[in-house]
């Protein structure tokens, strides 16, 4: 039996961000491994339309191609758009995983939000939770406001992360976009295949 972290992102692209984090909750909780979920480009409560699963898994590839203990799983991008929630997610994967132990890794900024979420209820108590701080969220008083994660405070653990490393993905589109300078924040190969490919010139 295993204990892998579940970590779910649009990965549009991946950063250097989402490596240490993933790098980071790996060390801390002594876990075998993360299971790399990327966003479906039919999942439909996101913001703006992701650049196509097929590119953006290429760049996922690419970067973890040296770590064997991040694994990339297309589940999500698998899916029909109405089962591209996080809620149905972690019950496809608890049958894939049968054996294993597996809890699913988000930031600060979604506990506030958790609740809110397609089935949140649900996904609560049914899951396990490793809870990323990020600066101007308070992980404990999140929880101490809202009664549902208070009855539920046992299935998040929540973790410092001890250094500020916020790269946003929306800021990296942007720069690429400007012709600007994203060296070191995001993975050489995949930003190589990022400017080859033209995905963010546009």
């Amino acid at each position: 039996m295993g204990r892998y972290g579940v970590f779910g992102s649009a990965c549009d692209p991946i950063t250097i961000g989402h490596l240490v984090t993933m790098e980071m909750v790996i060390d801390r909780r002594k876990l075998d491994g993360m299971i790399l979920v990327p966003s479906s480009d039919k999942r439909r409560d996101k913001e703006r339309q992701l650049t196509s699963n097929e590119h953006r898994l290429n760049m996922v590839k690419l970067a973890i191609a040296d770590n064997d203990k991040i694994q990339v799983n297309t589940i999500e991008m698998d899916a029909s758009g109405w089962e591209t929630y996080t809620f149905e997610t972690m019950q496809k994967l608890k049958k894939e995983y049968p054996k294993d132990e597996l809890q699913f890794v988000m930031g600060a900024d979604n506990l506030a939000q958790i609740t809110s979420w397609h089935k949140g209820g649900e996904l609560i108590e049914n899951n396990k939770f490793i809870v990323m701080g990020r600066e101007g969220f308070d992980m404990a008083e999140i929880i101490a406001r809202d009664s549902f994660l208070v009855k539920n405070e046992h299935r998040f653990d929540c973790l410092s992360k001890g250094f500020s490393i916020e790269t946003s993905s929306t800021l990296i589109r942007s720069r690429i976009r400007d012709g600007l300078s994203v060296r070191y924040l995001v993975p050489q190969l995949a930003l190589d295949y990022a400017l080859e490919h033209n995905i963010y010139s546009n």
